[in-house]
Formats: C-alpha cells, sequence, structure tokens
C-alpha cells in the first residue's frame, strides 16, 4: 500500500513539474552592417496561438539598444511593440550594435520566453 501511495505522489509531482510550451517562436539572426562594419541582431517573433500581444523584447538582459520607431528616422511616436499577433503573424526588431544575441527575453501577455545562445 505504501509502495502505490508513494507512486501516485510521484506522478503526480512529475505531471506538476511538466515544462510550458512556448506560445511564440523566436528568431534571431547576427547581423553586420555594411556601411559602419558594426555588428547588430534582428530578432523576429512568431505567434504559436490565435491571439497574443508582444510587449518587450530584451536582448542581452537589456545590454543592446531596440530600434522601436516603426519609420526609422522618424521620431513620431509610432513604435513597433507593443504589438498584438494572430496565429502565424511576425513581428521583427533590429537591435543596434555592436551587438551580438547571447540571449533573447520576449515578454507577452501570455507570460515571458527567453532563449539562450
Amino acid at each position: 500500500m505504501k509502495y502505490k501511495v508513494l507512486l501516485v505522489l510521484a506522478i503526480l509531482l512529475l505531471c506538476a513539474c511538466e515544462d510550458e510550451e512556448p506560445e511564440i517562436r523566436i528568431e534571431t539572426q547576427n547581423r553586420v552592417n555594411q556601411f559602419l562594419n558594426l555588428p547588430f541582431v534582428s530578432i523576429s517573433v512568431s505567434a504559436l496561438v490565435d491571439d497574443i500581444e508582444i510587449e518587450n523584447i530584451v536582448v542581452n538582459r537589456g545590454n543592446c539598444r531596440m530600434e522601436n520607431q516603426r519609420f526609422k528616422g522618424l521620431n513620431n511616436g509610432m513604435t513597433k511593440l507593443p504589438k498584438r499577433l494572430k496565429y502565424g503573424e511576425v513581428v521583427t526588431l533590429d537591435f543596434s550594435g555592436p551587438c551580438k544575441a547571447s540571449q533573447v527575453e520576449v515578454v507577452t501577455s501570455k507570460g515571458s520566453w527567453s532563449q539562450s545562445y
């Protein structure tokens, strides 16, 4: 009887520790600016659920600066984030250099996901 109780408790603990599947896909491209010869990173986030809001993207714990303006060189208050995505939609942002991604964290309306390289 003791073994059955222990077995049931072990199964319950294993089920509770199951990792949550990410609701987004994070793709990273390390690039080099051809004019300035500076490395920068481009991050694309794709929705894997019907409705999710991308609130923020943090590269290297905030050490890379996000280019969040919708139109480069135009400070009109229009930004790429926050951005609501439906299944299959993508938002892409560049992070100015010198920057090469070691860690990317994406903050969404449904939680945060991190990816390390």
